[in-house]
């Protein structure tokens, strides 16, 4: 389980150091929640696959953010509907995510089902939130979720990312109940990844 420590090795500013840490201290937990997580996955029939973030682009500054995405492709996750778990310096969060790179070419299709499934998502517990955009840590209440996708079909960069967000504060930072609570919320997810695959 994420600790409160962990959020400690965003405290190192500089590439090396802090890459060091992520493959020390936090990839192994996102195996280890892979390991459950995938089975659940697993159910629908499909082969999923964990993909962890190697962050090999970055040549200078360290990572805002690391994260372990899956998706049912061994590949990549970027250009499907996916489930992402991560990690800022404030917080930890499991979000299914409609990301801009299957834009232009799977619009006609992600489009409406973003819209078709609106109901879900308004159902979905008060304090699961809404993000619309992968590389910033700001969220939107699960109430602009309708506006969210009309910018997702007008607007290039846009995205819409679905989820449980978890504070550096919350009591669940450190406990037996974090990884049940995670993949509860993965659970309770997977009925609009249904539906947007």
């Amino acid at each position: 389980m994420f600790s409160k420590s962990d959020f400690t090795i965003f405290d190192d500013l500089t590439l090396d150091g802090r890459m060091a840490k992520i493959r020390e201290v936090i990839d192994p937990k996102f195996e280890a929640f892979a390991a459950e997580a995938l089975p659940i996955l697993q159910a629908d029939g499909q082969d999923w696959y964990a993909h962890v973030a190697k962050h090999k682009m970055r040549k200078t500054y360290a990572p805002d953010n690391t994260w372990v995405a899956f998706a049912p492709n061994k590949r990549g996750y970027k250009m499907l509907p996916h489930f992402e778990l991560g990690l800022w310096a404030d917080n930890l969060y499991l979000y299914l995510a409609v990301e801009e790179n299957m834009k232009p070419k799977a619009l006609p299709e992600i489009g409406p089902k973003l819209a078709q499934v609106s109901d879900l998502v308004a159902a979905l517990p008060a304090e699961y939130c809404l993000s619309l955009n992968h590389m910033a840590n700001k969220n939107q209440p699960l109430q602009d979720y309708s506006s969210a996708v009309e910018r997702y079909r007008k607007v290039k960069a846009a995205e819409i990312l679905i989820g449980l967000k978890i504070p550096i504060d919350s009591e669940l930072i450190g406990s037996d109940d974090q990884f049940p609570v995670l993949l509860a919320a993965l659970k309770k997810l997977l009925p609009i990844y249904q539906l947007l695959r």
